[in-house]
């Protein structure tokens, strides 16, 4: 997830059903929305259907280098707000002492990009998500593993003369590994760990560092969310937030655009976020909100990020 040289797109998509800000893979957009899950992020729900309503909204006025200092990208701003539905199915069968479920996530983006002068507004469906094989288990000492495929269909709208666009325009594969401990004094901790391998782009986004929108394919990614509270009454307060580093070099069929990208590190990209989040636990659904400030952050924005979810259990 990073953004390219002299590019001043910005593409935002949805793995878990929201909206990433601009990062280090091509033209500065990810599959996946760093920060989205905190609390019960590692423990699979009771069998039933749910539906997950995200709203969210990020924002940064600038655009770091690989140092971590403004300036990469000049006159940057971006601000995206999304509206994401997540619907999870959990069953009530067991296989291997886990149950088992799936998700199908579909975001609605507004997003608005300012870099060197140029601005770009656009409102749309981005890339659809789905998991057609989740497990959980749940042990007796208080601990919940979660395990998972997430992958990216590229179906939102896509126009690689567009500054700014929806979809990634490739497929995206991403194991995931969650785990929670849920302490019966009310202490909480979740961790959600994932792996991003991107597919090829055949048709990429014309850029300035591509201006022949050659073949690209971004590096693969490694982060993970996280969150951990103490429970008071209905309610759960404490921190949240991601981190991120992309672990392989971007790749264009392209011999300059690649001699560019080589010597600037393969434009590998760096995050970490932290924040405050609580949850209210409103009888049968659960509210969640979280803030959260992006302290470090390399070939990529620096901004903040809201979230706000509402998970709405509707029955087996």
């Amino acid at each position: 997830m990073t953004i390219r040289h002299i590019s001043i797109a910005t593409t935002f998509c949805a793995s878990l059903g929201l909206v990433a800000a601009a990062q280090a893979t091509e033209t500065g957009g990810g599959v996946y929305p760093n920060g989205a899950e905190n609390y019960l992020a590692g423990a699979l729900p009771p069998p039933g259907l749910y539906e997950l309503t995200y709203l969210t909204q990020y924002s940064a006025n600038r655009f770091n280098d690989g140092s971590g200092h403004s300036g990469f990208l000049p006159d940057f701003k971006v601000r995206a707000d999304a509206l994401v539905s997540r619907t999870v199915y959990v069953s009530d069968k067991t296989f291997m002492g886990a149950n088992w479920g799936g998700h199908v996530i579909v975001p609605l983006v507004d997003l608005e990009v300012d870099a060197a002068g140029v601005n770009d507004h656009r409102r749309g469906v981005g890339d659809i998500t789905v998991n057609p094989l989740i497990m959980g288990w749940h042990f007796d000492n208080g601990l919940h593993l979660t395990t998972g495929l997430d992958i990216n269909v590229p179906l939102g709208s896509y126009d690689r003369n567009a500054q700014a666009n929806f979809s990634r325009h490739y497929w995206n594969f991403e194991p995931v590994v969650a785990f929670a401990y849920y302490d019966p004094n009310g202490f909480a901790l979740d961790m959600k760990f994932m792996y991003d391998f991107n597919q090829k782009n055949t048709s990429a986004q014309i850029t300035g560092l591509n201006p022949t929108g050659s073949d690209y394919r971004s590096g693969q990614e490694l982060h993970f969310d996280f969150a951990a509270g103490y429970n008071i009454d209905k309610w759960q307060v404490g921190v949240s937030g991601y981190y991120y580093r992309q672990t392989t070099d971007d790749h264009v069929s392209d011999r300059a655009t690649q001699d560019v990208i080589d010597s600037l590190d393969g434009l590998k990209g760096q995050a970490f976020a932290l924040g405050p989040a609580i949850k209210y636990n409103a009888g049968p659904a659960q509210i969640i909100a979280t803030w959260q400030h992006e302290f470090e952050s390399e070939y990529r924005p620096q901004g903040e990020r809201l979230w706000l979810k509402f998970i709405i259990p509707f029955g087996k």
